[in-house]
């Protein structure tokens, strides 16, 4: 004998489980919202007919360099795919881009360059790969010290950003005596200079977008045109509320010492922590600076 229809119902929300289909019913409406009111993100596309350029050059994209439309989507694909990313990105930019800027067009540098420093380090001065390169501009030791930058069991100047982005610019401008092109100079920052003039001896080719070249240089220029398409374009990408503001620039003055026995003892002294002189001069290695005549950024 079938119930009344409103016994039925006062059945159904008697049951024990109401509580489950209630928690779902309220978990299938949030990610309804979601996908309502979530900020769409634009991914570029190459066949708008609109150039894209690397320092002043073109990326060819028809013929037989068809295939690059599909490479440069790629990496804003992947640079899309972390936006707090792009929001760290944005925060940082006012500590180092400003400077890195002033250095690249006091060397002739072209803009563009910026960017490197960015899909390099993601504009951490403390960064540190597996590999170990370090600072914002990811100098390996050797390439370091070739450029003079001290690094030895006591001091790393690749967490120098001051010292390490002038050893950057004579580096940049050196690599372009030898390949007199931009963007093989990129390439080369990241391939070295001597594994990319084999690669492009053998294949009998001089151009970036002509050699076959091992997977990490030849998305390199990518990720960086990546980077240069999203954060110029970045409110596109990420709601601008979202984004926030940046992070202020540092306010420090410059105090001389000599040998330093006990760092922590000296900030101690002289007002500040051992923390905070270790923050701002991250290429301090130890509790100690040996003879010689240093530099310490101090909060003003």
């Amino acid at each position: 004998m079938h119930l009344p229809l409103i016994d039925r119902i006062k059945g159904y929300y008697g049951d024990k489980n109401l509580r489950w289909r209630v928690f779902f019913a309220v978990v299938i409406l949030i990610v309804l919202l979601l996908l309502f009111i979530t900020p769409k993100q634009r991914f570029v596309s190459l066949y708008s007919g609109d150039a894209v350029y690397f320092a002043g050059e073109a990326i060819p994209l028809d013929g037989a360099y068809t295939l690059n439309q599909e490479k440069f989507d790629r990496e804003i694909a992947l640079t899309l795919l972390s936006p707090a990313q792009i929001v760290m990105l944005h925060k940082r930019e006012k500590q180092y881009i400003p400077d890195i800027e002033r250095a690249l067009d006091k060397a002739w540098i072209p803009d563009d360059f910026k960017y490197l420093a960015v899909a390099e380090s993601a504009l951490r001065n403390v960064a540190v790969s597996t590999a170990g390169a370090a600072g914002i501009w990811q100098f390996m030791p050797d390439t370091a010290r070739r450029y003079g930058l001290l690094v030895d069991e006591y001091i790393d100047e690749r967490l120098d950003f001051k010292k390490s982005t002038d050893a950057a610019m004579r580096y940049l401008n050196d690599l372009h005596d030898i390949f007199g092109n931009w963007t093989l100079v990129a390439a080369a920052y990241n391939r070295g200079e001597n594994g990319l003039q084999r690669d492009l001896a053998w294949q009998f080719v001089d151009t970036y977008y002509d050699a076959l070249l091992n997977n990490e240089t030849a998305r390199y220029v990518y990720r960086i045109l990546a980077l240069k398409e999203v954060l110029e374009n970045r409110a596109t990408y990420i709601d601008p509320a979202v984004l926030g503001d940046h992070y202020p620039r540092y306010v420090t003055s410059t105090v001389k010492v000599g040998q330093l026995d006990n760092v922590a003892q000296w900030a101690t002294d002289n007002g500040y922590t051992y923390l905070q002189i270790r923050e701002l001069n991250p290429w301090i290695k130890w509790n100690q600076l040996p003879v010689g005549n240093w530099e310490l950024q101090v909060w003003r």
